[in-house]
């Protein structure tokens, strides 16, 4: 008798994702319809590419919220012969990719792979969470808001981002935590989730790097910039988060964090205002005449430069943005 229908099942599917909020919901809503398949979490576009690279077993592939730079489109190119290749993104790009694109600004990526997949309608509330964490407000967060209250969607946005914070390396728990919240589970009711939440809250980290910030963060123009992070690396996982609340309590329109990491710095940019440039443009723009890669969408973008060259980025950024 052959195997038949058994022969396979979602473990040749497998899902690339970054490991903030974002990824972490993406991630449960791949495994409340695949619940074996496999999951990646990559801190940039470049490991997303190396992942995609190594895999030579998955049938099909989902590339969530990972930005198509040029090593991600070489990485398709050379797999899609093997594999079917499904690109999930917000970020709108210039570059052509050879697979399957989804991408819809003004939303998270978990926003638009919920409406790709549609998995159980319970997750819609997860859904919303990433949404406003990544400062997009969509009507599914005005309807989840409505359904349960502005206050208990803030809470739990919080919960889970302060959460994955604690250890920003520990793929571990993002795996773990998003199997759980595949159930239709609030962040607040993954045990996980919660102790790293609480342990966050009690040693005060939060503002803690707030402190840390408003002590190095420089203005100029309407930019607020921390340029020194090689010598200050430690916002107790906060990172562009903290930045950005700190630079919007000066009065700065764009938030830019440059941190040299040896021949090379990554850059992060974030705006505050829904009216001003468009980050993910003049980052491929910057990029591909003084840069490595590079790319976003139209509030938050990110690049690697040649370490050094940090100053003729901020002379760019403030010539677009005036």
């Amino acid at each position: 008798m052959g195997l038949g229908r058994f022969s396979r099942d979602d473990r040749d599917k497998h899902i690339i994702t970054r490991g903030n909020v974002d990824g972490i919901v993406s991630a449960a809503i791949f495994l409340n319809r695949f619940p074996n398949a496999k999951v990646t979490f990559v801190t940039s576009p470049t490991a997303g590419a190396r992942a995609l690279s190594l895999d030579t077993a998955s049938d099909h592939v989902y590339l969530v919220d990972i930005a198509p730079v040029p090593d991600l489109v070489q990485a398709v190119h050379g797999n899609r012969a093997r594999q079917s290749i499904t690109l999930v993104d917000h970020h709108p790009s210039h570059l052509a990719v050879e697979c399957t694109t989804l991408v819809r600004e003004g939303v998270s990526a978990a926003n638009v792979l919920f409406h790709h997949l549609g998995p159980d309608a319970g997750l819609r509330k997860l859904v919303a969470v990433a949404d406003l964490v990544e400062y997009m407000p969509s009507a599914l967060v005005d309807e989840e808001m409505r359904r349960y209250g502005r206050l208990r969607i803030d809470h739990e946005a919080m919960v889970l981002d302060f959460a994955w914070r604690l250890i920003i390396d520990d793929d571990r728990f993002r795996y773990s935590a998003a199997k759980q919240l595949a159930r239709g589970t609030w962040p607040s009711q993954v045990d996980s989730v919660k102790r790293r939440y609480i342990q966050v809250v009690n040693e005060k980290r939060w503002p803690r790097a707030l402190a840390k910030v408003d002590e190095r963060l420089k203005v100029r123009g309407p930019l607020g910039i921390m340029d020194d992070m090689d010598r200050n690396r430690t916002l107790f996982g906060f990172g562009t988060r903290a930045l950005v609340e700190v630079a919007c309590r000066r009065g700065c329109d764009y938030a830019v964090m440059i941190n040299p990491r040896g021949r090379y710095a990554s850059v992060s940019v974030r705006g505050m205002a829904s009216d001003g440039v468009n980050l993910g443009r003049f980052m491929e723009d910057f990029t591909s005449e003084n840069g490595v890669d590079g790319g976003g969408h139209h509030r938050a973008a990110g690049a690697r430069i040649p370490t050094g060259s940090g100053e003729l980025f901020l002379e760019h950024l403030l010539e677009r943005v005036s």
